[in-house]
């Protein structure tokens, strides 16, 4: 009712609901298909970089101080940078064709929510254990083997869930400023073209890709956390 009313208000800036889906039967569905797939595999292989650089990053920690000190200050500085600069500059360095600026651009976006979280996963389970570890006579690479990777799986599974939700918003934005295809190729197109009904048929698909994923993906793996968590305890 509000999208047809500003759409009446607003005629040469909103198109109706009428117009948006005639918008969806021209773009057809074998482009809004092709959109979709580049956009969630853009999505999953950044938050897949990003998932084993943040597990290769507090195994490096847990094991050296001074990689602990690095680590945090390479979070630091990961965190202060924009998510433009980054897509700008990756853009730049590989091209407007290329797939790689968004994935990169979701790695460092999803790298620091993982990390800081599996950072305090380490050190609530190190304080917890190391008593126990040390009346076991264990070793630092067995207590890490043996205690803290196999405890932060919930704080994984519940930082995975931020970050894969982060990850489809950051790729839509790498993607705009390329031509790789992906949601957030098609949309910036519609826009350079003047096509507002397209801009809104490609925001409604994101938006809808966005709830589809969080329902059949993110609430799952945060409904397993909570059973994991159940039973550690």
């Amino acid at each position: 009712m509000v999208w047809w009313l500003l759409s009446q208000t607003y005629r040469e800036a909103v198109p109706g609901p009428g117009d948006t889906l005639a918008a969806l039967r021209e773009i057809g569905f074998p482009r809004i298909l092709h959109g979709i797939r580049v956009t969630l595999v853009n999505s999953l292989l950044g938050y897949a970089v990003a998932l084993l650089f943040s597990l290769a990053s507090i195994t490096l920690a847990y094991l050296n101080k001074h990689l602990d000190a690095f680590f945090n200050a390479l979070n630091t500085f990961i965190q202060s940078v924009s998510v433009l600069v980054w897509a700008i500059v990756l853009v730049m360095i590989y091209g407007v064709t290329s797939r790689k600026p968004p994935i990169l651009v979701v790695a460092a976006a999803t790298y620091p929510i993982l990390l800081s979280t599996l950072y305090s996963g380490v050190r609530a389970l190190d304080d917890q254990y190391k008593l126990l570890a040390k009346i076991l006579g264990a070793t630092r690479i067995q207590e890490l083997v043996y205690f803290i990777l196999p405890g932060i799986v919930p704080y994984l599974a519940g930082a995975s869930r931020a970050a894969i939700g982060i990850a489809l918003r950051i790729s839509v934005v790498a993607e705009a400023f390329g031509a790789s295809g992906g949601v957030g190729y098609w949309l910036v197109y519609s826009y350079d073209y003047g096509y507002k009904e397209g801009v809104f048929a490609w925001a409604w698909i994101l938006i809808l890709l966005m709830i589809a994923v969080d329902m059949l993906v993110l609430r799952p793996i945060e409904r397993w956390t909570l059973r994991w968590k159940q039973v550690s305890q």
